[in-house]
């Protein structure tokens, strides 16, 4: 697909000249939708889903061939793996890669890495990847977790409804199931 019309005219040259005279106005949303408080749209209605099963997209899969419960979370910017499970690996540190990172949102405050480790990730029976985890104590429950610096890269997409996370060729890997969001040994 171009981005040249018909006419010539590029799309971000039209783009760019609606933002400057204001050609998107409110007379172009008379047939939008507002949204109620509680309504459902499209093939929700029918649908089972109430707002109370807290779902955590967890999986069950492996590190350096370890079989553990991997976080995927997509509200985590960066991948992390556990100082205790780092131990129990025996994994190396990358070294001489010269960088630190703060975090917060895994425990109050913030904590400091210097620690990265290179590790074979296995999602689904098939699909390997070596990437390189930070190593901290992150206090979110499970051993792993993989934040978007890996999923985006990886092709990884979480289907919530399903309780599943799919990979680049629509293999669909089942989240692990948990009666209660206070159990995280699950």
């Amino acid at each position: 697909m171009s981005d040249e019309e018909e006419d010539g005219s590029s799309t971000e040259a039209w783009v760019s000249s609606a933002v400057q005279r204001g050609a998107y106005s409110g007379r172009d949303t008379q047939g939008a939708t507002k949204l109620q408080p509680g309504e459902r749209l499209g093939w929700w209605p029918a649908q089972r889903f109430d707002r109370r099963d807290r779902v955590r997209a967890l999986v069950k899969d492996a590190v350096n061939d370890a079989r553990t419960r991997i976080l995927l979370d997509t509200g985590a910017n960066v991948s992390v793996i556990s100082e205790k499970f780092a131990k129990q690996l025996r994994l190396r540190d990358v070294q001489g890669h010269g960088r630190c990172m703060e975090t917060q949102g895994f425990t109050k405050g913030t904590m400091a890495a210097t620690r990265r480790a290179l590790v074979k990730v296995t999602l689904g029976w098939q699909h390997v990847y070596e990437f390189e985890l930070w190593i901290m104590d992150h206090g979110a429950g499970v051993d792993v977790v993989l934040g978007t610096d890996f999923m985006i890269p990886a092709g990884v997409r979480l289907d919530m409804f399903h309780a599943t996370a799919r990979l680049t060729d629509e293999v669909s890997i089942p989240l692990i199931k948990k009666l209660n969001m206070q159990d995280d040994r699950g």
